[in-house]
This record gives C-alpha cells, sequence and structure tokens, in this order.
C-alpha cells in the first residue's frame, strides 16, 4: 500500500496505470489487486475525475480530441469514463485549437510563402488531434492565412 501511496502522492493514476507500475515493482498480483480494490474504496483512485482532469489538462496543452481520446485509452480508461470526459473536452475545442494555432503562427511567422504556412499550420494541428474541420474553421478565419481562398475547395 505505501508504494501505491507514494505514487498516488506523486499526481493521480487511473487504476490500470497504478496497477501496471506496482507490477512493475514485483508486487504479487493478488496484492497489487486488493490495494487496488482498497485505494478505489477510499476515493484515492477515481477514473472518471482523472479521465476529466487529464482531459481537460491536454486540452489546455493545446490537444485536440482525438489526441485526447488515444491517451485517455492508453492510460487504460473505460469507454464510458473517456465518453464522459470528452462530453466536457469537446466544448473547448476550438478555443483550444485557437491557442495553438497562434502559438505556431509566432514559431512560422518568417515564413512569406501563405500555403507553406497554412501547411504547416494543418499538418501541426492535425498531429495535435484536431478535426480537419476545426482546423479549416480557424484557417479560413484567421488574417495571416489569408490569399489563397480556394486551398480548401
Amino acid at each position: 500500500m505505501d508504494k501505491a501511496l507514494k505514487l498516488l502522492g506523486i499526481r493521480a493514476h487511473s487504476a490500470i496505470e497504478l496497477r501496471n507500475k506496482l507490477l512493475k515493482k514485483d508486487v504479487s498480483r493478488q496484492l497489487v489487486d486488493e490495494v487496488i480494490a482498497e485505494c478505489i474504496r477510499l476515493n484515492f483512485i477515481d477514473d472518471e475525475l482523472f479521465a476529466r482532469d487529464y482531459a481537460a489538462e491536454l486540452g489546455w496543452r493545446g490537444c485536440g480530441k482525438y489526441k485526447i481520446r488515444a491517451n485517455l485509452r492508453r492510460k487504460g480508461i473505460s469507454q464510458d469514463n473517456i465518453a464522459k470526459a470528452m462530453s466536457d473536452a469537446d466544448k473547448s475545442e476550438e478555443e483550444n485549437a485557437r491557442r495553438a494555432m497562434e502559438f505556431k503562427l509566432k514559431t512560422i511567422s518568417r515564413e512569406k510563402d501563405i500555403r507553406k504556412k497554412r501547411e504547416k499550420i494543418y499538418r501541426f494541428l492535425a498531429y495535435r488531434g484536431f478535426s480537419g474541420d476545426i482546423i479549416k474553421k480557424l484557417m479560413t478565419s484567421a488574417p495571416e492565412l489569408q490569399n489563397n481562398s480556394d486551398y480548401f475547395e
């Protein structure tokens, strides 16, 4: 239990994530199951709350819904908890994408070719997990990226 509490003291973990870390520390599977059950009973582990907080954090760091969903799956979060977390994250996705785009525009400000600028922005936002619709919407509203109006047509 001490190892679990130490890990949970550093940051929140999902049940599966904590289980995997404890198993890597050569703790018996039966003891790990008991510790996880006790942590859940004491509300030290709450996968739904973890998923919401983690999704909000990733969104704030400029990740889109596809990347957030993939990271939550990787952390062992159930589909139900992912859906609940994503319902909150979807509300702020466009604002997160706008912030990420503004950051990227600063880093490529020397680029003169608008077509290359648009391609870099699109790749950057797509890699971060934003949907094509949101990317296109933001790019058509950004004055820095105007000139080739037929780019998406």
